[in-house]
């Protein structure tokens, strides 16, 4: 029952700590990745400020947290460096003030709670799990008999706090399949619709296939990992291809972008300044940055500018 308690008042800060954000007139929010997965969530959320102006003046940070030019998360050996190495990386995020940290990427979102930053941190923070798990959740409750394909990283998978999170909430574990995608983030950074990409969600989705095996329901393909959204197409064609016909794509990207503006009034001005920047420890290749930027410049032409233009910065967190 303690336990349950602590759960609840935690909650409670938290929708307050959201609340206080939505009341301000004038805010800081920090959107961080390892990677540049989380620029498609940047990018909606710099759209929507337009279209629906929460703020009078809104400053957005990219922040960049990969941590070194050549390894990423994945690549170090134990969880506990993982979950050190983004600690500190908090703490380079806690330098710019922001009134929200939004972590939009499934392997970050995993560690944050073992982290020192998470434990005496007043900087509400949200999370892209919590956002993939209801989204899942809500999807399997209405389509009784379907499963659920979860896609991510070797971390997102390892963790495993999709499918924990799941069965807590009352899902049969047989409905829910995991899948590893190593690789494939940084595929899609290089070239979207590049034969490597092609090669590698086809050879995963076959790998699922061969643990879901003979499915007479809906499978929801769940994208675990923010980078899978700009191959959300190309990722459901596949899974018809080797699974089911009967597949919807459940991206928790656009949940996360969207959730600010359900809450807030909005109107609070008819022409809100919006300040964006990127901001990066490492140097983002200029094919990553060419790729990308054509994805999102539909949608926000101000965040592909920002990312063209990003500030290389050696100094942004130490580990």
């Amino acid at each position: 029952m303690a336990h349950r308690e602590d759960r609840l008042k935690m909650d409670s800060a938290h929708e307050n700590g959201i609340k206080s954000v939505l009341d301000k007139k004038s805010a800081s929010i920090l959107i961080t990745d390892s990677g540049l997965g989380g620029l498609s969530i940047c990018a909606e959320v710099v759209s929507r400020l337009h279209r629906k102006p929460l703020f009078r003046d809104a400053s957005i940070t990219y922040f960049n947290a990969w941590p070194e030019q050549n390894r990423g998360y994945n690549k170090f050996e134990t969880i506990t460096e993982r979950i050190r190495i983004f600690d500190r990386a908090l703490v380079g995020m806690a330098a710019y003030h922001p009134d929200l940290i939004m972590i939009a990427c499934n392997t970050l979102s995993a560690l944050y709670d073992r982290t020192e930053f998470s434990d005496h941190s007043g900087i509400p923070v949200l999370g892209i799990i919590d956002f993939g798990v209801d989204l899942i959740h809500e999807a399997l409750v209405l389509a009784p008999g379907s499963k659920a394909l979860v896609l991510g990283t070797l971390t997102t998978i390892a963790e495993n706090r999709h499918k924990a999170l799941l069965i807590e909430k009352g899902i049969d574990a047989d409905r829910i399949i995991t899948q590893a995608c190593d690789g494939l983030a940084t595929a899609i950074e290089k070239d979207p619709e590049g034969e490597a990409v092609s090669r590698l969600t086809d050879r995963y989705i076959r790998e699922a296939a061969s643990k879901i095996g003979r499915t007479r329901g809906r499978l929801f393909v769940s994208l675990c990992c923010t980078h899978f959204g700009y191959i959300a197409p190309a990722i459901a064609q596949k899974a018809k291809q080797h699974i089911t016909e009967d597949v919807a794509v459940l991206n928790p990207n656009t949940v996360m972008s969207e959730f600010l503006f359900e809450r807030g009034k909005g109107g609070v001005c008819s022409k809100p300044t919006i300040d964006i920047k990127v901001v990066s420890k490492i140097v983002i290749d200029d094919i990553k940055i060419d790729s990308i930027s054509r994805l999102i410049k539909d949608i926000s032409p101000e965040t592909a500018e920002a990312l063209i233009n990003y500030d290389h910065k050696p100094d942004l967190f130490v580990f």
